[in-house]
């Protein structure tokens, strides 16, 4: 609820793929235990421009994905969509350059917090 940011009027979108740990604990745990609503898009194949189009289309109000996708995300120019609902992004898996942050802030207006997670902490 507190890095997510989470409420019950809440749409969370976790692009993680369904093999990592990450997609329950961002799209099944954490958004039900706050009530939220979870967002799912089937997406074959990863495209920058498709993620963006469904910020801008959809009212998504909390965004989690890769620093991965972030960087690739930043490479393309935003100022041609809208992103009318977002009012969250979270990251995790790895870490995040402030160059990215930086430019994702000033395309979108908001900032990219960075969780430290399970996924991190794990040792064999």
């Amino acid at each position: 609820r507190y890095w997510m940011n989470l409420t019950p009027s809440d749409i969370m979108w976790n692009t993680s793929d369904t093999g990592w740990v990450k997609s329950a604990w961002s799209s099944v745990f954490a958004p039900w235990i706050c009530g939220s609503c979870v967002f799912v898009h089937n997406m074959p194949q990863f495209k920058p421009t498709a993620i963006a189009e469904t910020l801008s289309r959809y009212p998504i109000t909390v965004f989690c994905t890769t620093p991965t996708v972030y960087r690739m995300l930043i490479q393309h120019d935003l100022s041609s969509y809208t992103f009318m609902s977002l009012k969250h992004c979270v990251s995790g898996g790895e870490p995040l350059n402030p160059e990215v942050m930086a430019k994702w802030k000033i395309q979108t207006g908001l900032d990219i917090y960075e969780g430290y997670g399970q996924t991190e902490t794990v040792r064999l």
